[in-house]
């Protein structure tokens, strides 16, 4: 990077860092009630993260309650293919504020918003109350995010990438429901989910069926392994609705869509996950792969059909420029931590409002994803092939600047290969588009 272009981004990020620790106010940079307590090891450790509005509590021990206002803002600048049917512009990809709560680091709460209102239902993503019952178990209620895969369980300002792979639209949503999480010993998690069928998918599509879901993660090598393979982990989900009256839409991770059905009608639907990773130091890969299977599918004239080739599957891998390490608990990535030598003390509220320009890494990934829908749904007249493609790829390619706590410049590429062509793509079956993001999460 030029001197001319580092100024500029250390220009932006002082700009962005400044608005946002206004509305913050931060005393420090600390963890909240948003992502699930790690282990003592990954929690002591420093790293990025959103700041503590107002800590209620006595002495240097653990807070008696921490509330925090904040939110997430996402602007992106899409430059269309050529022959893209979207115009080429800026687009408001998210507004969402949002309230947390802490309460003897047992009891939380999480409300957020959502002021765009194009990908969600009730306005809203989570809100949810939890509560923990002793150091393994724990119980979450309200409107929650269900993820077979760590992809989809990742939130967005930890995902090193724009976007969604294809097994996360095929299986991600957020419902009403409970969550019961089980964490035997570190390096072990398992959970149990059950929605009421009142949610909705990644573009806002509705789910309108009850859901019945189980997860486990494993790191076997965690605590005994040599140091450079104690972050693999392996992991499985599995997922059944008793009916299926569902809509089925898969977009590329910039959300052209690629495959739309009308409400198909099933007995039931199940859906299997298995997913692999591993971390070491700056370096990450993820795969997940998905099958999907409808029971007696209502299809033209009298009569049923099984779909029981639904697939897709997701590979990514990432690598911070700085020497700083990425982290993965609890069946999904989180945020990076800061490399000793490069973490430095926070003396005062002064001090956090100083901006010291682009004081983060910088860090470069890749994905591939491929989505195979099955023949059949095509045959009997429930998809066309145009808008929908039988087929589909996408690799994604992202450079991240972190630029300050919660602040990230984004600018990546995705190219789509599609077996049919599609309207979307101007009548094309290739389509490659760029876009840059700018993020706040506060």
């Amino acid at each position: 990077m030029s001197s001319e272009s580092a100024g500029a981004v250390g220009s932006i990020g002082r700009a962005l860092l400044t608005a946002a620790l206004a509305l913050a106010a931060p005393t420090a940079f600390g963890r909240t009630g948003d992502q699930e307590k790690a282990p003592p090891d990954e929690r002591d450790a420093p790293e990025w993260s959103r700041a503590v509005l107002l800590r209620i509590g006595e002495g240097d021990g653990p807070a008696d309650a921490q509330l925090h206002f904040g939110g997430r803002f996402a602007l992106d600048f899409t430059r269309w293919d050529r022959r893209n049917a979207n115009h080429s512009g800026f687009d408001l990809a998210a507004l969402r504020p949002l309230f947390e709560a802490d309460v003897n680091g047992r009891s939380q709460l999480r409300a957020e918003l959502d002021l765009v209102g194009t990908d969600s239902k009730r306005h809203s993503y989570d809100l949810w109350v939890r509560q923990e019952f002793g150091r393994h178990l724990a119980l979450q209620l309200g409107q929650i995010r269900v993820a077979m895969g760590s992809e989809y369980a990742t939130r967005e300002e930890n995902l090193p990438l724009i976007g969604y792979g294809f097994t996360s639209y095929l299986t991600g949503r957020y419902d009403l429901g409970a969550r019961v999480t089980v964490d035997p010993h570190a390096g072990l998690h398992g959970e149990l989910v059950g929605t009421l069928g009142s949610g909705f998918g990644l573009e806002g599509e509705g789910k309108d069926d009850p859901l019945l879901m189980g997860r486990f993660t494993i790191e076997p090598l965690r605590a005994h392994g040599p140091e450079w393979l104690r972050g693999l982990y392996f992991g499985a989900a599995a997922a059944y609705q008793p009916r299926f009256r569902d809509e089925l839409r898969v977009t590329t991770p910039l959300q052209s869509t690629v495959f739309a059905t009308g409400e198909l009608r099933a007995d039931r639907a199940a859906w299997a996950l298995v997913e692999a990773g591993w971390r070491c130091g700056p370096l990450r890969f993820g795969f997940e792969g998905t099958r999907g299977v409808l029971d007696n599918v209502d299809v033209a004239g009298p009569g049923v059909k099984d779909m029981d080739e639904l697939f897709a599957w997701t590979a990514c891998a990432s690598v911070l420029l700085s020497g700083d390490s990425v982290t993965w608990s609890r069946g999904r990535w989180g945020a990076f931590k800061r490399a000793p030598a490069r973490v430095r003390p926070v003396e005062d509220a002064f001090t956090a409002l100083r901006v010291r320009g682009v004081d983060g890494p910088i860090e470069l990934a890749v994905r591939y994803s491929n989505a195979d829908l099955d023949r059949d749904l095509f045959r009997s007249g429930l998809a066309s092939y145009d808008p929908s493609t039988q087929e589909v790829r996408t690799f994604s390619a992202n450079l991240i600047f972190h630029l300050a706590p919660g602040s990230r410049f984004q600018v990546g590429a995705v190219r789509t290969l599609a077996d049919h062509e599609l309207s979307t793509f101007g009548g094309a079956n290739r389509d490659t588009s760029l876009v840059a993001r700018l993020e706040i999460d506060f």
